[in-house]
């Protein structure tokens, strides 16, 4: 468990301590990590992997049902219970799926947990670019964020590898290399990238943000739980799904609050609050999945 934790933790951190010393932009390494490196590393993964289009379904339905939960989960007590605070709809349902667990399950399932997790991510990637910037902006968002798909070669890169896979098409090796190649910066480019980014966020109203984080990581789990159980996920694909249940909030959800204007002091405050309960809920996870 050391072996996958600690190269984990090593690069938080090194973006942490990088962040604070230097002071530089993490924008750039932002825009390299998601429009070029992470691409690669999804095309690689999910080419070299089996994949059977009835599991790509069942890993699409849990991350629906985690999806569908949560919301409802927020809406009950931020909505009827609170009446106030819908805001944080945004970081209870939408998890950090990519920076956090595509590191730690590379490391723990390789190539084959990528694939399930990239897989994972499909629906979750249309849902925060559509129904994420919907929600945040005052449900005026929807257009914007179809373009926002348009414009993510993740999806394209899920998509075509995924079409190759399940086609059986077979290309030149030198090509397959060449994205692994690539591919294989994304992870410790993410982790810098959380690192720098976890430095500049601060806490604020402590009884709201902790019962979202609750609700994001406890809720979320028992949720996976639910869903690997309804659809009679095993193995590999199981313990990716109950891994990605628990991840703390989504960083983007912090892009879209702020701007929207929407309570984006208090988003950013539940991701880091979920993002440090990680630290002690992702070995336990490890240890559990694996």
């Amino acid at each position: 468990m050391v072996n996958i934790i600690g190269p984990t933790i090593f690069g938080i951190v090194l973006g942490y301590v990088f962040g604070r010393v230097s002071k530089a932009s993490v924008a750039p390494l932002v825009v390299v990590g998601m429009y070029v490196l992470t691409p690669c590393l999804v095309f690689s993964s999910v080419y070299s992997s089996t994949v059977l289009i009835s599991q790509a379904a069942k890993m699409w339905a849990s991350c629906l049902i985690i999806m569908a939960g949560t919301f409802a989960v927020a809406w009950l007590v931020f909505g009827l219970v609170w009446k106030k605070h819908t805001g944080l709809y945004l970081p209870i349902v939408f998890a950090n799926v990519i920076n956090i667990p595509l590191p730690i399950i590379k490391l723990a399932f390789g190539d084959q947990g990528v694939a399930q997790t990239m897989l994972f991510y499909i629906p979750y990637a249309l849902l925060i670019n559509t129904v994420g910037i919907y929600m945040a902006s005052g449900r005026k968002g929807l257009r914007q964020g179809l373009s926002v798909i348009a414009r993510t070669p993740l999806i394209y890169a899920v998509v075509l590898a995924l079409v190759l896979n399940l086609t059986g098409a077979v290309l030149p090796e030198g090509i397959v290399r060449s994205f692994g190649l690539v591919g294989d910066a994304a992870v410790p480019v993410m982790l810098i990238v959380l690192g720098m980014t976890i430095g500049g966020i601060r806490l604020t109203q402590l009884p709201a943000t902790l019962v979202a984080s609750v609700i994001r990581i406890g809720g979320g789990f028992c949720l996976g739980l639910l869903a690997v159980w309804l659809l009679g996920l095993t193995g590999i694909p199981r313990a990716v799904v109950l891994f990605e249940a628990a991840m703390p909030s989504a960083i983007f959800a912090t892009v879209l609050a702020s701007r929207y204007e929407n309570e984006a002091e208090l988003v950013s405050s539940v991701v880091l609050t979920t993002t440090i309960m990680a630290v002690f809920v992702v070995p336990a996870l490890v240890y559990y999945l694996t």
